[in-house]
């Protein structure tokens, strides 16, 4: 394995006498003896070395056949869309530029169903907003343009990003996935369930 480069090189040669002098720098009281501080110190880098060295990049993991929608589209044409492909949500891309990001729950805001209902729920409610019981925004909802509806700027992430970086952009930010992006432009898309099965045999996991 080649000696890592970076933050994580570690110097050629570590010895009491350095650890002792580093805690005295320090201008606080450490009650650990050198050589405790230093095996410390050995066992927090071969920890942080292992995790890195099993990470991936996010292109590794990442679905490149992308389902997007028009910020032109129709809230419908979004709803059918999701429905279809079996996804909770679309990226929405202007030529090759990702604008923002339209989720399920983004179409259940705005037609007032539950949280919990699902993108079917969506569509069957779009397609016939008498069959439903919850109150209605307006008789035309359907035709309500993605880009009124869609979070932006969308969060994305660039396709050289670690797996370990993803994970924690969508646990901070609470969404189910990420598009993927190379220069601007979409290149793929990754999704909690692509990080998960990317981990699976990996001691505590990938931060999911």
């Amino acid at each position: 394995m080649p000696r890592p480069e970076g933050p994580l090189a570690p110097p050629l040669s570590l010895s009491d006498a350095d650890i002792l002098d580093a805690m005295r720098q320090a201008g606080v009281y450490l009650d650990i003896a050198p050589a405790d501080a230093l095996a410390l110190y050995r066992r927090a880098y071969a920890h942080a070395a292992a995790r890195l060295a099993r990470d991936m990049p996010v292109a590794a993991i990442m679905t490149e056949a992308v389902i997007v929608i028009d910020p032109r589209a129709d809230a419908l044409t979004a709803a059918r869309r999701m429905a279809e492909a079996g996804v909770s949500g679309l990226p929405v891309v202007e030529g090759q530029t990702v604008v923002g990001v339209l989720s399920v729950r983004d179409l259940l805001r705005h037609l007032r169903l539950p949280m919990d209902a699902g993108v079917a729920a969506v569509a069957a409610r779009l397609l016939d907003p008498a069959a439903c019981l919850a109150p209605t925004p307006d008789a035309d909802a359907g035709r309500t343009p993605v880009a009124s509806l869609m979070t932006s700027p969308a969060l994305v992430i660039s396709r050289e990003a670690s797996r370990l970086e993803a994970a924690r952009r969508m646990t901070e930010r609470r969404v189910n996935r990420l598009p993927v992006v190379d220069a601007g432009r979409l290149c793929g898309i990754v999704s909690r369930g692509d990080v998960v099965r990317s981990c699976r045999g990996m001691g505590g996991g990938c931060g999911l």
